[in-house]
Order: C-alpha cells, then structure tokens, then sequence
C-alpha cells in the first residue's frame, strides 16, 4: 500500500512520519471524527460533513484551531496531492480525527493546549467485495443485548470515536452470524441505529426511520429523506420497534462507505420479495443518479475483474 500523503497538526506529511504521544487524550477520552467518500473520484458531501464535524467539536469543547472551511479545504488538498494513488475504478474515504491532544502531566485538570488533527484517505476498493456481496445477496440484520448508550450521557448525534458499546453490538450479531450486521436500540427499546450506520424500512410504500432524538444526523441518510420526498415517497421519522421490523416489506440501512445496504434477513427472518425491494432499488438508482455513477454495478464490475 502507498505510503500516502496526510495532513498532521499543520503540515502535510508521509503516512508513516506520523508520531502520536503515548500521552495524547485519544487514548484516554476518545475523539470526534468524521468521514467523506469520493464517487468516480470526484467528492461529494464533504462540506456537509465537514459542518457536522464542526458541531462535534463544538459539543465535545475541543478547539482544532481550524474552521469548517480550513477543513474543507485541507481535506480537498490531501486528496489533491494522493490523487497519482488510485486506480480508476478505486474511490476513496477521507478521515477526520480531532483529539483535545497530549497532557505533559496526565493528572492536571487543565486541557492541553494544542489539538492532535489527522487527516488521511484511505482506498475504498478494499471493501468491494464485501460491498458487491452486501448489494447482489442483502445483509442479514441482527438485533444486539448491548443498548445505544443514551443522549442524556453522550449525545448521539455527536460522532465520537470511544463508543465500546458499538463493537459489543457487533460482536453479539457476529456470534449469530459471522456476517451479520447489528441493529442497536435505545434503552427504551425503540430502534436506533447499527454500529455505524443508521436504519431505514418500508411498510405499504412508507419510507420509515427513526426520529433523530436517538440517532446520528447521517448525511447520506438526510440526503435518502430528501431523494425519496422528490421520488414522490412518503417518509416519517417515528419511533419503531422491533414489532414493526419483523413487520416490514423491506428494511436497508445507509453509510457513507456503501450508501445503501439491503436487507435480506431479519433476526433470522427472510423478507418477502426482491432484495433490494423496490423502494430501495428506487433509492439507490436515485443517489446513482445524483453522484453521476451506478453505486452498485461499479462495485460489482470492479469485483468481477480481481
């Protein structure tokens, strides 16, 4: 893999030049993060993720010492200058990590002065085949024991990178199936979300998610609500259970890395009818035709050639 360029704590530099104190906060409290992807190498949604970061940030107090548009524009530069590092048929995450940075003396109750911020691309083809699978086959959707920690403690909408919770989750589907993915609820037991993801189901041609109170501000899920209302798609954000997922006449789930993910299978439980059903192929042909290439069959075709 290329030893690519990053931007680190106000310089571009290697990968590899990368140096964390042993003594910095993200070991200890966590970070705000934040991820963009490019479609067909061109980058879409990155300001709006860029503001989302910006509003983690302020909720958690850290100061990256940046604006929303100085990151913006160091995240477009750090794609600029690895462009020469992916193939044609590649596209590519862009991360963002912001820590409070180190303390030369860990008990002190003064912050540090100085952030840690890491901005670095990573390949996407990696995950193709996964990806092909998760778009020709559907996923199987898990319910997990361990619940969505609740706003009152940390607010969900902030995306924070310390969540053990989120990989218990995922552990507890895996032993059902290795390959399943979990759905998370709150601890009222209404649905949230998945470790990483946000959730979405069909019933009667509804599109139904659950409200924002207890889930992530997803941009890729803001951006299906505003494709299916101009699809002519009715969507509600409500609570739901999961009584109305076992219920469903289809179920998806929607991050950046591959937009929309069909479910096949629900704590078991075949869906009836295609996968993906027919309001989700209506969505994903729609997001498709807004980043200007077929999501799945880009994934597929790259696949077929490894």
């Amino acid at each position: 893999m290329e030893d690519m360029i990053c931007y680190f704590n106000g310089k571009y530099i290697r990968e590899s030049e990368v140096r964390i104190s042993l003594n910095d906060l993200a070991f200890w409290e966590g970070f705000v993060y934040d991820i963009a992807r490019t479609y067909n190498h061109v980058p879409f949604f990155w300001k709006e993720h860029d503001d989302r970061l910006s509003r983690s940030l302020h909720y958690t107090r850290i100061n990256s010492g940046l604006t929303s548009e100085e990151m913006h524009n160091i995240a477009l530069e750090v794609f600029e200058r690895n462009k020469n590092c992916f193939e044609p048929e590649d596209d590519i995450i862009v991360v963002f990590r912001i820590s409070r940075g180190a303390k030369a003396v860990h008990y002190s109750p003064l912050p540090p002065a100085t952030p840690t911020v890491l901005i670095n691309l990573l390949h996407i083809s990696p995950a193709y085949e996964s990806m092909a699978k998760i778009y020709q086959e559907g996923i199987h959707l898990v319910v997990a024991n361990t619940r969505q920690i609740p706003p009152q403690c940390l607010d969900v909408k902030a995306k924070i990178l310390n969540r053990m919770t989120n990989t218990l989750a995922t552990l507890e589907a895996k032993m059902v199936d290795p390959e399943a993915y979990c759905l998370m609820l709150d601890i009222n037991g209404r649905v949230a979300e998945g470790s990483i993801y946000n959730c979405f189901m069909v019933q009667d041609g509804k599109l139904l998610t659950p409200k924002r109170d207890n889930v992530l501000g997803g941009i890729t899920r803001g951006t299906i609500l505003r494709l299916a209302r101009e699809l002519g798609i009715e969507t509600v954000e409500m609570d739901l259970w999961t009584y109305d997922f076992y219920n469903a006449d289809e179920i998806f789930i929607a991050a950046t890395t591959f937009t929309i993910g069909p479910v096949a299978k629900f704590n078991e439980k075949l869906l009836p009818g295609p996968i993906p059903g027919p309001v989700t192929q209506q969505l994903l042909s729609a997001f498709s035709k807004l980043v200007g290439v077929d999501i799945v069959q880009r994934v597929v075709n790259y696949v077929k050639t490894i």
